[in-house]
Protein backbone atom coordinates (compact mmCIF):
# COMPACT_ATOMS: atom_id res chain seq x y z
CA UNK A 1 0.00 0.00 0.00
CA UNK A 2 1.06 3.06 -1.06
CA UNK A 3 2.31 5.94 1.90
CA UNK A 4 0.02 8.88 1.87
CA UNK A 5 -1.39 11.83 3.45
CA UNK A 6 -4.61 11.20 5.64
CA UNK A 7 -7.35 13.34 7.33
CA UNK A 8 -8.37 12.05 10.83
CA UNK A 9 -12.04 12.50 11.72
CA UNK A 10 -13.32 12.52 14.89
CA UNK A 11 -15.76 9.36 16.53
CA UNK A 12 -18.01 10.88 19.19
CA UNK A 13 -19.46 8.35 21.89
CA UNK A 14 -22.52 7.47 22.15
CA UNK A 15 -24.46 6.60 25.38
CA UNK A 16 -26.70 3.86 23.75
CA UNK A 17 -26.83 0.17 24.84
CA UNK A 18 -24.30 -2.32 22.80
CA UNK A 19 -26.27 -5.16 21.82
CA UNK A 20 -23.53 -7.86 20.39
CA UNK A 21 -24.38 -11.32 18.19
CA UNK A 22 -24.98 -12.05 14.92
CA UNK A 23 -28.33 -12.88 13.17
CA UNK A 24 -27.61 -14.59 9.74
CA UNK A 25 -25.38 -15.12 7.57
CA UNK A 26 -25.84 -15.60 3.41
CA UNK A 27 -23.29 -17.26 1.81
CA UNK A 28 -22.87 -17.62 -2.06
CA UNK A 29 -19.54 -18.63 -4.54
CA UNK A 30 -17.66 -15.90 -4.93
CA UNK A 31 -17.35 -16.79 -8.91
CA UNK A 32 -21.19 -15.68 -8.88
CA UNK A 33 -20.97 -12.33 -7.24
CA UNK A 34 -19.91 -8.81 -7.97
CA UNK A 35 -19.48 -5.94 -5.51
CA UNK A 36 -19.52 -2.26 -6.14
CA UNK A 37 -17.66 -0.17 -3.44
CA UNK A 38 -19.42 3.47 -3.35
CA UNK A 39 -16.14 5.89 -3.40
CA UNK A 40 -17.53 8.57 -1.02
CA UNK A 41 -19.19 6.49 1.54
CA UNK A 42 -17.17 3.03 1.23
CA UNK A 43 -19.96 1.45 1.19
CA UNK A 44 -20.91 -1.31 -0.71
CA UNK A 45 -23.44 0.46 -2.74
CA UNK A 46 -24.41 -2.77 -5.13
CA UNK A 47 -24.04 -6.75 -5.63
CA UNK A 48 -24.91 -8.05 -8.66
CA UNK A 49 -25.28 -11.97 -9.08
CA UNK A 50 -24.12 -14.45 -12.35
CA UNK A 51 -27.84 -15.46 -14.37
CA UNK A 52 -29.59 -17.58 -12.38
CA UNK A 53 -27.61 -17.70 -9.34
CA UNK A 54 -28.21 -16.04 -5.83
CA UNK A 55 -26.99 -16.59 -2.07
CA UNK A 56 -28.21 -19.22 0.61
CA UNK A 57 -29.16 -18.15 3.76
CA UNK A 58 -27.77 -19.83 7.41
CA UNK A 59 -30.15 -19.44 10.34
CA UNK A 60 -29.00 -20.68 13.81
CA UNK A 61 -30.18 -20.11 17.32
CA UNK A 62 -29.84 -16.42 19.36
CA UNK A 63 -26.53 -15.99 20.80
CA UNK A 64 -24.40 -18.71 18.83
CA UNK A 65 -22.69 -16.17 16.24
CA UNK A 66 -20.66 -13.75 16.27
CA UNK A 67 -17.75 -12.51 14.28
CA UNK A 68 -14.76 -10.91 15.15
CA UNK A 69 -12.25 -8.70 12.75
CA UNK A 70 -8.48 -8.07 13.73
CA UNK A 71 -6.31 -5.98 12.18
CA UNK A 72 -2.84 -6.63 11.79
CA UNK A 73 0.31 -4.26 10.90
CA UNK A 74 3.67 -4.81 10.92
CA UNK A 75 5.65 -1.37 10.32
CA UNK A 76 8.71 -2.58 10.21
CA UNK A 77 8.17 -3.73 6.86
CA UNK A 78 4.88 -2.60 5.74
CA UNK A 79 2.41 -5.46 5.60
CA UNK A 80 -1.05 -4.82 7.09
CA UNK A 81 -4.07 -7.36 6.86
CA UNK A 82 -7.24 -7.63 8.45
CA UNK A 83 -9.13 -11.63 9.38
CA UNK A 84 -12.27 -11.41 10.21
CA UNK A 85 -13.14 -14.52 11.71
CA UNK A 86 -17.24 -15.86 12.24
CA UNK A 87 -18.09 -18.43 14.77
CA UNK A 88 -21.35 -19.93 14.50
CA UNK A 89 -23.02 -22.69 16.20
CA UNK A 90 -25.71 -24.87 15.10
CA UNK A 91 -27.76 -27.12 17.40
CA UNK A 92 -28.54 -30.84 16.83
CA UNK A 93 -26.05 -32.88 14.47
CA UNK A 94 -28.10 -33.69 11.56
CA UNK A 95 -27.05 -35.35 7.87
CA UNK A 96 -29.17 -32.66 6.58
CA UNK A 97 -26.81 -30.13 8.30
CA UNK A 98 -23.96 -32.17 7.52
CA UNK A 99 -24.34 -32.09 3.66
CA UNK A 100 -24.55 -28.38 3.68
CA UNK A 101 -22.06 -27.84 6.31
CA UNK A 102 -19.32 -30.64 3.89
CA UNK A 103 -20.54 -28.50 0.57
CA UNK A 104 -19.12 -25.26 2.20
CA UNK A 105 -16.23 -26.49 3.24
CA UNK A 106 -15.45 -27.22 -0.72
CA UNK A 107 -16.25 -23.61 -1.37
CA UNK A 108 -14.71 -20.48 -2.03
CA UNK A 109 -17.33 -17.98 -1.14
CA UNK A 110 -18.49 -14.99 -0.16
CA UNK A 111 -20.23 -14.22 3.00
CA UNK A 112 -22.85 -11.42 4.35
CA UNK A 113 -23.37 -11.08 8.00
CA UNK A 114 -26.29 -9.36 9.37
CA UNK A 115 -25.38 -8.09 13.04
CA UNK A 116 -28.41 -7.91 15.55
CA UNK A 117 -28.94 -3.96 14.61
CA UNK A 118 -30.10 -4.97 11.04
CA UNK A 119 -26.66 -3.85 9.50
CA UNK A 120 -24.65 -5.84 7.01
CA UNK A 121 -21.00 -6.33 6.50
CA UNK A 122 -19.88 -7.91 3.49
CA UNK A 123 -16.65 -10.50 3.63
CA UNK A 124 -14.84 -11.89 0.33
CA UNK A 125 -13.95 -9.14 -1.39
CA UNK A 126 -10.00 -9.05 -1.75
CA UNK A 127 -10.27 -13.27 -1.03
CA UNK A 128 -12.54 -16.29 -0.39
CA UNK A 129 -14.07 -16.73 2.29
CA UNK A 130 -13.45 -20.56 3.70
CA UNK A 131 -14.18 -22.18 6.41
CA UNK A 132 -11.38 -23.02 8.92
CA UNK A 133 -12.84 -25.24 11.50
CA UNK A 134 -15.81 -27.47 11.69
CA UNK A 135 -16.54 -29.32 14.64
CA UNK A 136 -19.19 -31.91 14.57
CA UNK A 137 -19.94 -33.13 18.47
CA UNK A 138 -22.47 -35.26 20.56
CA UNK A 139 -21.47 -33.39 24.02
CA UNK A 140 -21.21 -35.41 27.04
CA UNK A 141 -24.28 -34.78 28.96
CA UNK A 142 -27.38 -33.95 28.06
CA UNK A 143 -27.18 -30.53 28.73
CA UNK A 144 -24.17 -30.40 26.31
CA UNK A 145 -24.33 -29.07 22.21
CA UNK A 146 -24.80 -32.31 20.10
CA UNK A 147 -24.05 -29.95 16.89
CA UNK A 148 -21.71 -27.97 14.79
CA UNK A 149 -19.36 -25.49 15.91
CA UNK A 150 -18.23 -23.48 12.80
CA UNK A 151 -15.49 -20.79 12.01
CA UNK A 152 -14.95 -19.20 8.25
CA UNK A 153 -12.22 -16.91 8.07
CA UNK A 154 -11.75 -14.14 5.51
CA UNK A 155 -8.49 -12.44 4.98
CA UNK A 156 -8.52 -8.72 3.45
CA UNK A 157 -6.86 -5.35 3.15
CA UNK A 158 -9.18 -3.77 4.99
CA UNK A 159 -11.86 -4.30 7.95
CA UNK A 160 -15.12 -5.42 6.45
CA UNK A 161 -17.00 -2.70 4.02
CA UNK A 162 -20.85 -2.55 5.68
CA UNK A 163 -23.27 -3.00 2.81
CA UNK A 164 -25.51 0.05 2.17
CA UNK A 165 -29.23 0.26 3.13
CA UNK A 166 -29.86 0.72 -0.45
CA UNK A 167 -28.78 -2.71 -1.47
CA UNK A 168 -32.08 -5.12 -1.38
CA UNK A 169 -29.61 -7.81 0.80
CA UNK A 170 -33.29 -10.23 0.58
CA UNK A 171 -33.28 -9.92 -2.32
CA UNK A 172 -30.32 -12.06 -3.21
CA UNK A 173 -31.68 -15.11 -1.80
CA UNK A 174 -34.01 -14.99 -5.21
CA UNK A 175 -32.09 -16.39 -8.19
CA UNK A 176 -31.31 -13.68 -10.65
CA UNK A 177 -32.97 -14.18 -14.27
Amino acid sequence: MACQSLTLGSIDARCDASVGGIKRILLANRDDVTATIDPATKEISAITLATGKHFVEWKFRKNTGSYTSTATVDPTIGNSAVTTDVNLQFSRAENTKRLEIQTALNASAVVIVEDMYGQYIYLGLDNEVTITSAVMQSGTATSDLSGFTLTFQDVAEELPHFISEDVDVDGLLVATA
